[in-house]
């Protein structure tokens, strides 16, 4: 079988991460894969040319340059017709239009899936459901082009499901994870000095860590608040930020206006994020919204303890007090509490046991990829 996978970029994140897991084993399973993107980086370039998968840029850095984006069209529907694939399957909102547009062109020369990574519409991943222009309209065009659509949570099906409705159309896949491929470098102990010696963490700090795109889907700035309440409350500690993105000079600002930028450590980048995790006390995902959050699964694997809000999929992961705390979302104060609470140290070992456990029950990579091949010869 021939597969083209098209995603907006291949950066480090939870959707190209997954994507690259599902592609490992599909070529292992003796198809040919392809990938297109359009931006960013290409940090999973080598890890899927390593593995024999084509991969090629479409340059498409502007999503409102209208000429830009018919060029790309033009190009990427060249390219379908040279690859001429089975399958082509969509991940990321402006991918998942361009290839709606390709599939309509070219009318049934292959099978078109998307999967949907977030509970959101078009152009409301990054910038909140707060927008003057919603995307349900997009949407319906982008889902009445597809076989299937692959929902990577309950909630995520649930939300499409509810807006556009189409019998029969909507598959739930969750994510599969792979502890065995999540590494942390082996040198621990010098990486841990060097990290401490040039953020200036200390031994005895109360690591709290986020890792996440700074925009406004993220909330991060509940955590700022919340943590200006924590560490008036609480001994030494420490706020690990890493991630970059349109919100960061914000976050920056209201970081000073707190008086708490002194005990934040920023971090853009990290190649081997199960070092930060493994390094931490606790992991904190404030999110007004999540598809699934595969950085939730990270550190379950990782073994450090969770606080999320209650939002979204994120109650399909963490169930309040058994594997984590959930907060109300928004809620500062809540927040604050719950990282109070989670210093008990028999507490965070609980919850570290018990999201082990959770993640091994639940998210099989042989498992996704055995689905996915089912939604692909339905």
């Amino acid at each position: 079988m021939i597969i083209v996978h098209l995603i907006t970029s291949i950066d480090k994140g939870g959707a190209e991460t997954h994507l690259y897991s599902l592609i490992k084993k599909q070529v292992a399973n003796k198809n040919k894969v392809y990938v297109v993107f359009l931006k960013g980086n290409g940090y999973w370039k080598k890890f899927l040319t390593q593995i024999g998968v084509k991969v090629f840029k479409l340059n498409f850095e502007n999503n409102y340059n209208l000429l830009n984006f018919i060029k790309v069209f033009l190009n990427l529907k060249k390219l379908i017709i040279k690859i001429n694939p089975n399958i082509v399957h969509a991940h990321l909102s402006t991918m998942e239009i361009l290839g709606a547009l390709v599939k309509f062109s070219l009318k049934k020369k292959f099978k078109f899936f998307i999967t949907k990574h977030l509970d959101s519409f078009f152009l409301e991943a990054s910038f909140g459901r707060k927008i003057f222009l919603r995307g349900i309209f997009i949407d319906r065009f982008i889902i009445n082009q597809c076989s299937k659509v692959i929902c990577i949570s309950k909630q995520v099906r649930k939300y499409f499901q509810k807006k556009i409705k189409k019998k029969n159309k909507y598959k739930l896949i969750y994510y599969g994870f792979s502890s065995r491929d999540f590494k942390s470098n082996k040198n621990l102990k010098s990486i841990f000095k060097k990290i401490r010696v040039k953020y200036k963490i200390h031994k005895k700090d109360f690591i709290i860590t986020n890792i996440a795109r700074h925009v406004r889907q993220k909330s991060l700035d509940v955590l700022l608040k919340a943590y200006s309440i924590y560490i008036k409350k609480s001994g030494d500690s420490k706020l690990i930020l890493v991630g970059n993105g349109i919100e960061n000079s914000n976050l920056k600002k209201l970081a000073n206006k707190l008086e708490i930028n002194h005990s934040i450590c920023w971090i853009n980048n990290y190649e081997k994020i199960k070092d930060i995790f493994l390094l931490s006390d606790v992991f904190i995902l404030p999110s007004k919204y999540e598809g699934l959050g595969l950085v939730l699964l990270e550190a379950m694997s990782s073994k450090t303890p969770i606080i999320a809000s209650n939002s979204s999929a994120i109650p399909e992961l963490i169930k309040n007090n058994y594997n984590g705390f959930l907060f109300k979302e928004g809620d500062y104060k809540d927040l604050a509490k719950k990282m109070k609470y989670i210093e008990n140290k028999n507490l965070r070992k609980k919850f570290s046991r018990n999201s082990v456990k959770f993640l091994n029950n639940n998210f099989d990579i042989d498992k996704m990829n055995t689905l996915t091949s089912i939604v692909y010869n339905s």
